[in-house]
């Protein structure tokens, strides 16, 4: 009896080191790694004209490569990925990241060990934490309450290389194009158009899928923001599945709109937004339940 109860602990032992060993916490500062953001601007665009059909991307990139003592504390340094000009110095340690520039104080670029709930100075608080598939390990991956600021373990922040900066003005859109470990790529994403050369600008053809319509659902409504200067005049439309106008509402640039759906059936639906003057469309698929 000894034995089959020794023989089934080890069974269950195994089980959960099997199931818990694809998680492993990643450091994020570590020789050789690159990363490159992409800043998408429309080529020629006025607020409040139709967009233009072009777009252009340009890069930040950025590496760790040699290291450095401060303060006898030895420190990778940040480089500039195009130039090699010194950016900073960065180390890590018990999961947080600091950083220093030149003439500062070393500050915490990121902190791995918040948890749900914390805040990180008055401004940022992580709403939800979860795990991500990159490689052959899972990583956490951290939601901040103002809706765009992403991390995860190793990578860093998905929007800008220097956490919490917030989006920049006069861009339509931003984001981490890779990060790399020497040559092997650890995360991309396909949302980007990637440049041969991404130390040079590069002109998108075809125009970018970008789409101005954004959303908040919540019970009983649904608030719509579409983007500040796509459009002047245009109107919003709800429609199911089979095609059938459910609801409709002219909506004016930089004024967002309340959708009430405690009347509509539970399902998924799509809403149509529609510029005025070009007839163009973008559209958003939702599920009310």
């Amino acid at each position: 009896m000894r034995i089959k109860i020794f023989a089934l602990n080890l069974l269950l032992f195994s089980i959960s080191f099997i199931k818990g060993q694809d998680y492993a916490y990643v450091p994020l500062v570590e020789e050789g790694t690159r990363w490159s953001y992409a800043f998408i601007r429309q080529i020629g665009y006025v607020p409040g004209d139709v967009p233009t059909p072009d777009y252009a991307a340009g890069y930040s990139t950025y590496q760790l490569k040699g290291d450095t003592t401060i303060n006898g504390i030895i420190y990778k340094k940040l480089l500039d990925g195009c130039s090699g000009n010194y950016i900073a110095a960065m180390r890590e340690e018990n999961q947080r990241v600091f950083a220093i520039k030149e003439q500062e104080e070393e500050q915490i670029l990121y902190d791995f060990n918040l948890q749900e709930g914390d805040w990180v100075g008055y401004l940022y608080q992580v709403t939800k934490i979860d795990t991500i598939q990159i490689g052959e390990t899972k990583r956490k991956r951290f939601f901040f309450n103002l809706g765009y600021e992403t991390w995860i373990e190793g990578i860093g922040a998905l929007e800008d290389f220097f956490s919490l900066q917030g989006r920049l003005l006069d861009y339509v859109d931003q984001g981490i194009n890779y990060q790399k470990k020497g040559f092997e790529f650890v995360y991309k994403t396909d949302k980007w158009y990637f440049n041969e050369n991404d130390c040079k600008n590069s002109d998108i053809r075809p125009p970018l899928s970008y789409n101005p319509l954004k959303l908040i659902q919540r019970k009983g409504e649904i608030e719509l923001q579409p983007d500040v200067g796509i459009f002047e005049t245009g109107r919003v439309c709800v429609y199911s599945m089979q095609g059938n106008l459910l609801y409709m509402l002219p909506v004016k640039r930089n004024t967002n709109i309340i959708i009430p759906t405690s009347g509509f059936s539970s399902g998924t639906f799509i809403i149509q937004l529609m510029e005025e003057k070009t007839n163009k469309t973008w559209n958003r698929k939702v599920i009310i339940q």
